[in-house]
């Protein structure tokens, strides 16, 4: 039996708040994993660029940091990763990339080393390894900074033993100078019961919330939250599934970029059954929110939408 405890809704649970209000904006953009980011005052997006839609891992492929307003292409940097998640500290900017390797001929995969980038200006890039973890596989990845220091979630597929009878499942890893690392004990990986992916993580006002995408009855997929303060206990959100499809995100946003035609026929009328990836902050007083919108074979695109108030009043009033 898991050592994980968790909360969920009782007879007697209340929705004080009620549903969270979001406007959505509509498709913004083709590309993959994302990251909203506030850099020097300017609203920055770090991107998986990746024409395949992630069917051939042994193309170029990179993270790319655009200027939202601008739909300028900044940089490109973490070429031989995917997987990307950025996390900002003051002005320094940290993109994290899972490597990707041949691993066999003509097979390429994802293994078990995290690289990480950092700059301060967003064109020259410092590269380093942040870990590595023998014998696992890792996926994606969310980086915060909490009262005792980093913690970072991996999503993980290997080693089977320890993720468990579902696809993918979420692990954890502290540091306090993201240069040493400790790994989390396997056994209080999150969640072994169910489909985990596509992670978030933000640590606000004593909790540290975790966003997944999960798999749903008829296979649907749509995002949970979750907020802990030790890693061992956790509460589920009580307004859950988040940002479901509806056509609101089929809408093309009229500052959209790099949609062509065909991409836009498809948006209109391709099957969306996925909404997963969610990724935000703060900006202007409210939520800037990404999320992707598809339906996990092979077609995705990325969509925006915002919540009347900061990120951490919105992870607030998910549990209210």
């Amino acid at each position: 039996m898991s050592p994980i405890t968790e909360s969920n809704y009782t007879a007697q649970t209340k929705m004080l708040r009620g549903f969270p209000k979001f406007k959505r904006n509509g498709a913004v953009c083709p590309n993959g994993e994302m990251t909203p980011f506030v850099h020097k005052g300017r609203l920055m997006r770090m991107e998986l660029h990746d024409p395949t839609g992630a069917l051939d891992f042994g193309l170029n492929i990179s993270a790319m940091i655009r200027d939202v307003e601008t739909g300028e292409v900044i940089s490109y940097v973490g070429e031989h990763c995917y997987y990307y998640s950025a996390y900002v500290e003051g002005d320094t900017v940290y993109v994290l990339g899972t490597e990707r390797k041949e691993v066999s001929p003509g097979h390429f995969a994802t293994t078990d080393t995290i690289y990480v980038y950092v700059s301060d200006d967003l064109i020259n890039w410092e590269k380093r390894v942040l870990l590595q973890r023998p014998g696992w596989g890792l996926l994606n990845t969310a980086l915060t900074k909490g009262p005792d220091g980093y913690a970072l979630l991996m999503e993980c597929y290997a080693p089977a033993e320890e993720v468990g009878p579902y696809p993918y499942t979420f692990f954890f890893a502290f540091s306090r100078d993201l240069v040493h690392w400790e790994f989390d004990d396997p056994q209080y990986g999150i969640f072994k019961d169910r489909y985990m992916g596509g992670p978030w993580m933000r640590y606000s006002e004593g909790y540290y919330y975790v966003i997944s995408v999960t798999e749903l009855p008829c296979v649907r997929y749509s995002n949970y939250i979750y907020r802990t303060k030790d890693f061992r206990h956790w509460e589920v959100g009580l307004y859950n599934p988040l940002l479901s499809p509806t056509e609101e995100d089929r809408v093309i946003a009229p500052y959209a970029v790099d949609l062509p035609e065909e991409k836009r026929e498809a948006i209109r009328t391709g099957l969306l059954i996925s909404s997963s990836d969610v990724d935000m902050c703060d900006w202007n007083g409210k939520t800037y929110i990404n999320y992707l919108i598809g339906n996990q074979l092979g077609f995705y695109y990325m969509v925006e939408a915002e919540y009347d108030g900061t990120v951490a009043e919105f992870l607030k009033a998910n549990f209210e």
